[in-house]
């Protein structure tokens, strides 16, 4: 090798001077300054983006799954196979806030898709608005008005005559699954048919379409599973239908077993009896605050208009992703007795069906073969360390192998590139260290 071509080598090798977390560790606030400084992972090329849409009928009524895929034109490969990572929405949501953020910048899947990573972002049923004026499934809805769209077939948005409002009385949202506002469809509407019809495997089936369309070539595909927040309790149970090569971590939930374990360790018991089976949870101003507060009031009110965008509501995943016996039974007791429900979802009997609520709820034997990274911020504001302790307990024996790790300071959301930046640069350290082969 010659002077020159060693001086060449050196100056383009990649800066690692920090190491990733050891299990159960946190990444220091000088790494992650090392990293900023280092750009270990710069842009490798550009992208193209495409929404697709997915229409089935499920127990009688009609859905349209919606996957937004970015495919980079210069793709990233791991032993032979190119790099795909699928993002499972967060709970007020949707599939486009992995493209912008609240500051209206590049997300994380652009961040990821600039860098040779196939990016596929999923929506869950409802949450898309397909009388946007943009096309974009963004909301201009008022706040108070908005209720989920399952269909592109729809004509019209809900009216006030569809639903009825319950107030909580709650003066400040304190967690995050408490709302001041909740809408509930009324008897009888097409709109609570709608929500009937949307249960568990629903959510989950649409997923698993999205991914059979987005990822043609899954055999050529190392395909890694991100749920933001809420988006983790639907991406695990779809890994019995779609095995995943690994789970991606970063704010992410974990099953509604696990969450009803993590109550039950302070002794709230609430959940399993909370009356909320077809609430649509309103997520005001006074949510998006929770997850905001280390941030000054003028950068806030700026976010919140970006937010705005996203549908701002939680609908059917809340009694799945909390283990909500009360409200699971209750679901599926009411689209049983239903006079929509097709003869064929009956075939299988009612202890088969009813059973059928509850199973997304649960680590799904596939996981034996999946290795889990659950990455978190140690200001994660619902997702605390000590939550992911318990959830570890609770998930690790499913697994094939499972490693926590956590970075300094860092909060539940990545609003920002910094942020966006510092966690795709662990997760690539994580991808190239093999944790994942």
């Amino acid at each position: 090798m010659t002077r020159t071509l060693g001086l060449v080598l050196c100056l383009s090798a990649p800066v690692a001077a920090w190491d990733l977390p050891s299990d159960n560790g946190t990444l220091g606030r000088d790494a992650v300054r090392e990293i900023l400084a280092s750009r270990e992972y710069p842009e490798t090329g550009s992208y193209t983006q495409r929404v697709e849409f997915i229409d089935f009928t499920a127990h009688g009524q009609r859905f349209t799954q919606v996957v937004v895929i970015l495919t980079p034109d210069r793709p990233r490969m791991r032993n032979g196979r190119r790099l795909v990572v699928v993002g499972a929405e967060p709970g007020s949501e949707y599939g486009m806030d992995f493209i912008w953020t609240v500051e209206g910048r590049e997300g994380p899947g652009v961040w990821l898709a600039k860098r040779g990573v196939t990016f596929v972002a999923l929506t869950r049923v409802g949450r898309w608005n397909f009388l946007a004026p943009a096309g974009d499934g963004s909301d201009t809805v008022p706040i108070g008005e908005r209720m989920p769209i399952f269909s592109r077939a729809q004509q019209a948005h809900w009216t006030a005559s569809d639903y009825e409002v319950r107030r909580s009385g709650a003066t400040a949202v304190t967690t995050a699954s408490a709302s001041a506002v909740a809408r509930y469809p009324r008897k009888g509407s097409a709109l609570e048919q709608q929500m009937l019809a949307a249960t568990p495997r629903v959510l989950a089936h649409g997923y698993r379409l999205a991914l059979e369309q987005a990822i043609p070539d899954r055999a050529r595909a190392h395909v890694l599973f991100w749920g933001m927040s809420t988006g983790g309790a639907f991406l695990y149970p779809l890994a019995k239908d779609y095995r995943p090569d690994g789970f991606l971590g970063w704010g992410t939930s974990s099953t509604g077993l696990a969450y009803v374990n993590n109550r039950a360790l302070s002794g709230n018991f609430a959940d399993v009896y909370g009356i909320n089976a077809l609430r649509v949870r309103e997520r005001g101003l006074d949510d998006f605050e929770f997850y905001s507060r280390h941030v000054d009031a003028e950068t806030r009110a700026r976010w919140w208009k970006g937010a705005l965008r996203s549908p701002r509501f939680k609908s059917t995943e809340d009694a799945v992703m909390q283990y909500g016996a009360a409200a699971l039974t209750e679901h599926g007791v009411r689209l049983w007795q239903s006079a929509f429900l097709p003869a064929a979802d009956r075939a299988g009997g009612f202890a088969a069906f009813l059973r059928a609520m509850f199973e997304p709820s649960y680590p799904p034997a596939e996981l034996k073969q999946t290795p889990v990274l659950d990455l978190n911020g140690t200001n994660d504001e619902t997702l605390p360390p000590a939550v992911v302790d318990a959830n570890r307990t609770v998930m690790e024996p499913y697994a094939r192998k499972y490693r926590v790790g956590r970075i300094d300071g860092f909060h539940h959301y990545l609003f920002t590139q910094d942020s966006i930046a510092v966690v795709g640069s662990v997760w690539f350290r994580f991808i190239d260290s093999g944790f994942f082969d």
